[in-house]
């Protein structure tokens, strides 16, 4: 039987907080479905990380099928912004668009620029603000004299000093969130409907030290004033989930989930800088570059710059200057335009952790041969390896896995050789060439708080399995579940597989009849110059690209 599937994303909730939270009264709506639905962990990808998790989310494929890895494209020292056009495997939207479907989607990451779908699309994180966000075009007008102007992602920088500001930008930005979602569940028709909210991601990385005692940052004066500021938050989520179930009739499915999981982040590691000390990455040998160098360690860094620049208060300007221009500046650091690829064995870019080896054949100044692969790799652990928390001295080196077990498929080649994992994910990497001279340091924007593995799945309604406790969920089972629920058989190509105590034990697939008389349009589109100087401002200040 078909049913109607509402679902609400929760980009970056974490049971670690929800359950506690709601068992002490805190989160009314979210416990009386806990007790009445089904729940369990939901894995994200390697990195659990917004970019890669909502792609593999809205297409029930790895990353080695979809092919985006991270918020860029990694390539040799230079990237790219992903997008929309870069997801090379059909979605949700698509899916149950072609079935005759109709859909609304608020706000989900990756999905600009918005595709043509049977219904309405609001892009979310990764959409700049002064183009056309939505499908079809003109949609934002109708609603926003009544509404409001529509809001993506939050208008003010997190800074310590200015959490006051902050926090009650993050509530504006749920408000008007929801504002928006109910108005549009109430006019617009659907069979599927989803609304994300990116505020608890922003806080949970800004103010977790705020309420973690635990933590190296913690200070019970500034907990006085802002301890409560996450719970707050998800306190807000709770009341938009009450109002959205009053909106909803009795043949409706509603599935709470996020990307992933959160916790605490004590350090971040410059993994380029161990790559250099190792001597699996070279610096060119022109006095200059020399010159560059021993200014580094001596403290003429991005880090130094960037606190200059805050002091002032002139961060969220950084975007208006031209992309050519802010280069420059960079260029005049330390950077990855100083490597010497010719003798580079292995560099490390992207957020959290990822370890690319330089490749012959794949990357632009490629110099390892497939028979040398796993010798770079035994180097570059024994690099890991030698890792010591500062000031326990005990290993940082969890678990390193390589690409091959994190993806697979046609794209997986082009994905990381390596992802790092550091002290519990409360070390992470930072994203680009090196934030200062140290191998370990701190974040420079004073984040405290980062990604799980771990995120939530939450499933009620009629065909719900009340009480069970989910075991073995992954992001990727929620695209073919959805299919499931709403009568359509799931396509073989999908990695996941419908949920059991959501979706029952049988479900019918179909094979790839869609890819066979539909072929995806696969060309990467990049935003205009402009366009991405503002998405990859963004990026920065919220810790995404350092």
């Amino acid at each position: 039987m078909s049913q109607r599937v509402f679902v609400l994303g929760l980009d970056g909730a974490t049971f670690d907080l929800i359950k506690p939270w709601a068992q002490a009264g805190y989160l009314p709506t979210l416990g009386r479905l806990l007790a009445e639905g089904a729940h369990g962990p939901l894995e994200s990808t390697l990195p659990p990380v917004t970019s890669p998790a909502w792609p593999s989310f809205m297409t029930g494929v790895n990353p080695g099928k979809h092919g985006v890895f991270d918020f860029i494209q990694a390539r040799a020292g230079s990237f790219n912004l992903v997008n929309a056009t870069s997801i090379r495997s059909p979605t949700l939207w698509e899916l149950l668009s072609a079935a005759g479907r109709r859909i609304g989607v608020l706000n989900v990451p990756v999905t600009y620029p918005p595709p043509a779908v049977n219904g309405f699309l609001v892009a979310g994180l990764l959409a700049p603000a002064r183009r056309e966000i939505a499908f079809p075009p003109g949609f934002l007008a109708r609603y926003e004299p009544e509404l409001g102007p529509y809001r993506v992602t939050p208008g003010v920088q997190y800074k310590p000093g200015n959490e006051g500001a902050f926090i009650a930008d993050l509530h504006l930005l749920m408000e008007r969130r929801t504002r928006y979602a109910l108005r549009l569940m109430q006019t617009e028709p659907w069979d599927f409907f989803m609304v994300h909210y990116l505020a608890l991601d922003v806080a949970q990385h800004a103010l977790w030290r705020h309420m973690d005692p635990t933590h190296p940052l913690h200070d019970p004066a500034s907990a006085a004033h802002y301890g409560n500021a996450i719970r707050d938050l998800y306190r807000r989520a709770d009341d938009a989930l009450a109002q959205f179930l009053d909106q909803l009739d009795g043949n409706t499915v509603v599935l709470i989930m996020s990307d992933h999981g959160f916790g605490p982040l004590h350090r971040v590691v410059n993994l380029n800088n161990l790559l250099l000390q190792a001597g699996l990455l070279h610096l060119k040998r022109q006095p200059v570059v020399r010159l560059r160098a021993g200014l580094f360690r001596r403290g003429l860094t991005p880090a130094a710059a960037y606190g200059l620049i805050a002091r002032f208060g002139l961060q969220n300007l950084v975007w208006r200057v031209s992309k050519q221009a802010r280069n420059k500046v960079v260029d005049s650091f330390l950077s990855f335009e100083d490597v010497d690829w010719s003798r580079t064995l292995a560099y490390s870019m992207g957020h959290v952790g990822q370890i690319f080896i330089n490749r012959r054949g794949r990357e632009p100044h490629g110099i390892v041969g497939p028979a040398e692969v796993e010798d770079v790799r035994r180097r570059v652990i024994a690099a890991l390896e030698s890792l010591r928390d500062p000031d326990s001295g005990r290993p940082l080196l969890d678990r390193v896995i390589p690409g091959e077990e994190a993806a697979h498929g046609p794209y997986a080649d082009q994905g990381p050789d390596l992802h790092v994992i550091l002290d519990g994910y409360r070390c992470i990497a930072f994203p680009l060439f090196a934030m200062d001279g140290r191998i370990i340091t701190r974040q420079i924007r004073g984040d405290s708080g980062c990604h799980r593995r771990e995120g939530i799945f939450l499933a009620w309604g009629p065909s719900v399995r009340a009480g069970a406790q989910i075991e073995g969920a992954r992001i990727i089972d929620l695209a073919p579940t959805i299919l499931h629920l709403m009568g359509l058989s799931v396509p073989e190509y999908m990695d996941g597989r419908p949920i059991e105590a959501v979706a029952g034990g049988q479900w019918s697939v179909v094979g790839n009849a869609w890819l066979a008389d539909r072929p995806r349009d696969t060309d990467h589109r990049p935003l205009s110059l402009e366009d991405e100087a503002e998405v990859e401002s963004r990026l920065r200040s919220l810790g995404y690209l350092g």
